[in-house]
Order: structure tokens, then C-alpha cells, then sequence
């Protein structure tokens, strides 16, 4: 048992590194929605700025964040962003950048939408 908890521990320590801080970037209309696998960024948010950035060293070109899936809340975040974009509305994210064996992308772990 002890050592499951030291297991615990270090992975919780090995990924705490991995996680950024909350970044807020501009405000912005949805271009485009991309879906791909429950946990491999499964829902994707394009932004209509391909220059601009969701987190610091993010996707550009096309810019973007996602949710997954298994993500707290991620059916009633991915169906306001869908309403979101087909209403062309602006939307504001908050996300964590994240490191992962692909690269720093932009988790979306809050948003408003707008005007």
C-alpha cells in the first residue's frame, strides 16, 4: 500500500510540472470545430485569427485549444462552443498550456461567450 501512494506522489509531482498556469488570450470568433479521438485533443476550438495563440507556445497557423472528453463538464462546454460558433458569437477561453509528446497545447478549462 505504501508503496502505491509513493506511485501516487511521484506521478502527481511528474505531472505538475507539465501543467502551465491560466493564460487569457484575446477574445475571439470560432472559424472552424475539429474532432478527433475522446483523448487526443477531442475537440478542438479554430480560432478566425491563424496568427493569434490560446496559450504561450500554443498551435498556431491554425491557432486552437481543445477539451476531451473526459475533461469535468466537457458535453456542456463542447455544446455551448457548438452554439457558439454556429451563432458566430465572440468567445473568450481561459486554458492551461500543457506539454505533450506532440507538443504545448492549449487546454480550454473555462470560457464566455459574447457578442
Amino acid at each position: 500500500m505504501k508503496n502505491f501512494f509513493r506511485s501516487l506522489i511521484v506521478m502527481g509531482i511528474a505531472l505538475s510540472g507539465s501543467i502551465q498556469a491560466a493564460e487569457y488570450p484575446a477574445a475571439f470568433k470560432i472559424s472552424s470545430i475539429f474532432m478527433s479521438g475522446p483523448t487526443n485533443f477531442h475537440f478542438r476550438v479554430i480560432s478566425n485569427n491563424p496568427g493569434a495563440w490560446h496559450c504561450h507556445n500554443g498551435p498556431k497557423n491554425p491557432s486552437w485549444s481543445y477539451i476531451n472528453e473526459n475533461d469535468p463538464g466537457s458535453k456542456g462546454m463542447m455544446s455551448a462552443l457548438m452554439a457558439a460558433y454556429v451563432a458566430k458569437k465572440t468567445v473568450k477561453v481561459v486554458t492551461e498550456g500543457v506539454d505533450t509528446p506532440v507538443g504545448h497545447m492549449c487546454h480550454i478549462i473555462e470560457f464566455q461567450i459574447s457578442e
